[in-house]
Parts: C-alpha cells; structure tokens; sequence
C-alpha cells in the first residue's frame, strides 16, 4: 500500500511539473505577442499579435481555472 501511494504522489508532483512548465512556456508566448504588437503599432500587423495575446490568455486562464491556479 505504502509504494502505492509513493507512486501517486509522485505522478500528482510530475503532472503538477509539467502543468507549470505549459503555465510558463504560455507565458513566455504572450509576453512575445505583446512585445510584437507594441513594435507593430504602426502596421496592420498589430491585429495579428492582439488576436494571439487574447488566445494565449483565454488558454491561461483555463488551465489555471482548472488547476486551481488563479493569480
């Protein structure tokens, strides 16, 4: 029972790992739409980088919702 639970709790620390790393790599994404869309601000392209920032932080916020990682 005892290497049971070692093993659950393990797998719960690898899929909250891997839940982090998706967490930090959207993160990264939105801060390069942003930094995109700012140095863009005077061509048509902006559009493209506000619709990909808007995706990124709707996606964000589900796997934080659903995480119970809101902040």
């Amino acid at each position: 029972m005892e290497k049971y639970k070692v093993a659950i709790d393990t797998q719960k620390m690898n899929e909250q790992a891997i839940i982090d790393n998706i967490i930090e790599e959207l993160d990264n994404k939105r801060n390069v739409a942003i930094n995109k869309k700012k140095r863009a601000i005077l061509k048509d392209e902006t559009w493209e980088y506000s619709e990909e920032e808007d995706t990124i932080d709707y996606i964000l916020f589900i796997i934080r919702e659903s995480t119970g990682k809101l902040y």
